[in-house]
């Protein structure tokens, strides 16, 4: 395991944990975009495989849309909490938490006999390590699903935007968290080099908690398009915004639609 996914995904958990319960009261209109794509291609129900679920989010709302999924991810701490929130949101009969690194993902859900309908990877979720790797993955998971079976990559930043939009620094702060961020790209690589460091905020004051230093291989869709395809997968469209089909441009999140071919 890379040192950088342990120390955040793992060591600090609780942490990022903090940062994904952000997103999860806009997951429900992504959801609905997604639905709406597969129902064009005539995929109204059947099982999902979401990579990298984190808490699972998109796993527990598929599961309400009547999809029966599998999520995986390596932090064992946001498998734990996924489980909590599909008992909560009453799915734990249609869903599956398994930690795991999804580098061996066909090991990791090796008790799942039906293929998968519906392959699902968000936010930023590929590019951490390298792209043999990561080519590695979506080979896996076509695989392990049907003919006809859909891809979706979804919420990913790209290289387009982080070259007309890129910013140094940034802030976020979330109940008493704060996370300032510096970031480094180099075109030429198309590496992004980032540090968080996160406070504890008590009143006026900050107090230090930790760094984590990082770097992602952001992908231009075009690159992306032709590792999918040497994975198996054909890509059929490009979203800026799954929740409104919103068509893709630069200035937007990159979300694609794929196809096993």
């Amino acid at each position: 395991m890379t040192d950088w996914i342990k120390k955040l995904f793992v060591e600090r958990s609780d942490l990022f944990l903090k940062m994904m319960d952000e997103r999860w009261p806009r997951t429900e209109e992504l959801v609905n975009g997604m639905i709406k794509v597969l129902n064009n291609f005539g995929i109204t129900s059947g099982n999902l495989l979401d990579l990298c679920c984190g808490n699972g989010r998109i796993s527990i709302y598929m599961a309400k849309k009547g999809f029966k999924a599998v999520g995986v991810d390596i932090s064992r701490a946001f498998i734990e909490n996924a489980k909590r929130k599909a008992e909560k949101h009453r799915v734990s009969s249609s869903v599956t938490f398994l930690d795991g690194d999804v580098r061996r993902l066909k090991e990791i859900i090796r008790d799942v006999s039906e293929p998968f309908g519906v392959v699902v990877n968000a936010w930023t979720s590929i590019g951490y390590t390298s792209q043999d790797d990561d080519l590695n993955i979506f080979q896996q998971a076509r695989e392990l699903s049907r003919e006809g079976a859909v891809l979706f990559i979804a919420e990913t930043t790209h290289s387009e935007f982080i070259s007309l939009k890129f910013t140094p620094t940034a802030y976020t702060e979330v109940d008493n968290i704060v996370m300032l961020e510096n970031r480094k790209y180099d075109p030429k690589t198309s590496q992004l080099s980032t540090t968080w460091t996160f406070y504890q905020k008590h009143g006026d004051n900050l107090r230090f908690i930790d760094r984590v230093e990082f770097e992602l291989h952001i992908y231009s869709p075009t690159e992306i398009s032709s590792l999918l395809k040497k994975a198996g997968w054909e890509t059929a469209a490009f979203y800026g915004n799954l929740s409104t089909l919103q068509p893709m441009s630069p200035l937007t999140s990159l979300n694609i639609v794929a196809r096993a071919g």
